[in-house]
């Protein structure tokens, strides 16, 4: 019964959408620049580097306009994303001896004789929510400049790690592709930020297009990830480490 209810409130809801003025449904392509940095309690950790790959985003958006100069927008679809982290042999990794003593594996005591660089990449379930804000045709054209301001919140549904070699252990970053979700928080969030213009196509629709800024605000990496190597144990290769995904999106979006 009360799935029922939960079901019948959902289909009044979805009714009374589309009786409401101003409600447009829209598909969204959102490709994008990526941005990974890392650090340690806001420290550059020098045994580091890290970098960006480009991603790529879309699904379907509503619209519900307050006005004919601002509007809610909220989203559901599929992205990709990533960073990639360049691992030098100084870099030290927390764990306990056998004794239960802290200690840190430097990763050229494994034998990391040069830099090795790590990819990363999920695949997220995304939900946009934003506000649009826009002005009034531009002269005599059906062009309007507008601003975008609001989130974004993701659920990792998918994960890999890419590797030119061993990185310690096959525990840790094994050889050519691993598909893992172990390296990799669940959910991550952005706040967003943007501008861009409308193109209204009289009998066709909406042609909105933004240049989007989406900061990371929580953390990339599965801080609690451990493994052992010879007489070394609980070993954290992400303790302490922050990586925010961030990127810059060429957000397009057909209004009908």
């Amino acid at each position: 019964m009360r799935t029922l209810r939960i079901t019948l409130v959902g289909m009044a809801l979805i009714g009374g959408l589309y009786a409401q003025e101003g409600v447009k449904f829209g598909l969204r392509v959102a490709p994008g620049l990526g941005f990974f940095s890392v650090d340690s309690s806001g420290r550059t950790v020098r045994s580091l580097a890290s970098s960006g790959v480009f991603n790529f985003g879309g699904g379907l958006m509503l619209s519900f306009g307050f006005s004919d100069n601002v509007a809610f927008l909220l989203g559901a679809g599929i992205g990709s994303g990533g960073g990639k982290m360049e691992f030098k042999p100084a870099y030290g990794i927390p764990g306990n001896t056998s004794s239960g003593a802290d200690t840190l594996l430097r990763l050229d005591s494994t034998g990391l004789a040069s830099a090795t660089t790590v990819t990363y990449r999920v695949t997220t379930i995304n939900v946009p929510v934003w506000i649009k804000m826009r002005t009034n045709p531009l002269g005599t054209t059906p062009i309007r400049a507008k601003a975008l301001l609001g989130g974004q919140v993701d659920v990792r549904v998918g994960s890999s790690t890419n590797s030119d070699r061993v990185i310690v252990s096959a525990d840790f970053i094994d050889q050519d592709r691993t598909r893992t979700g172990q390296h990799f928080g669940t959910f991550f969030a952005v706040a967003s930020g943007g501008a861009g213009v409308d193109v209204e196509i009289e009998g066709v629709g909406t042609i909105d297009f933004t240049v989007l800024y989406n900061h990371g605000l929580i953390n990339f990496f599965d801080k609690d990830l451990k493994f052992d190597y010879q007489n070394i144990k609980d070993l954290q290769p992400y303790k302490n480490l922050k990586g925010r995904l961030s990127n810059l999106q060429f957000n397009l979006i057909f209004w009908f």
